[in-house]
């Protein structure tokens, strides 16, 4: 799968070098969506569950996310499926704070 990357993503990325538990799960589950043909399969994928793998509710139902902290925690990983491509992935945000610093109008996307 292509990962594709918003300037969201990229600004909350920087914070996270000062949690070494949460970047290097964030290194594995990038490594699990790029191994990952495209966003059937990776639903498919045992090892997601891991990481607490869900899909947002309500207005947002367009994302999901991952558990960086793995076992409990509220830093995720927030993705969005391309809807034009199924291999192609979006690394939306970062949420430090159980998606309260999370909304669909704060995502800034590059142009394509």
């Amino acid at each position: 799968m292509n990962l594709l990357y918003t300037k969201s993503f990229d600004n909350t990325l920087k914070k996270i070098k000062s949690h070494q538990k949460e970047l290097s799960n964030l290194k594995t589950i990038k490594s699990i969506l790029e191994s990952s043909t495209d966003f059937n399969e990776l639903k498919n994928n045992p090892l997601i569950k891991l990481y607490g793998f869900e899909q947002l509710k309500y207005q947002l139902n367009e994302f999901y996310s991952f558990n960086l902290g793995k076992n409990g925690g509220v830093i995720r990983l927030i993705i969005k499926p391309d809807e034009y491509n199924p291999r192609n992935i979006y690394l939306v945000f970062i949420s430090y704070k159980h998606y309260e610093d999370f909304s669909e109008e704060r995502v800034i996307y590059y142009d394509e």
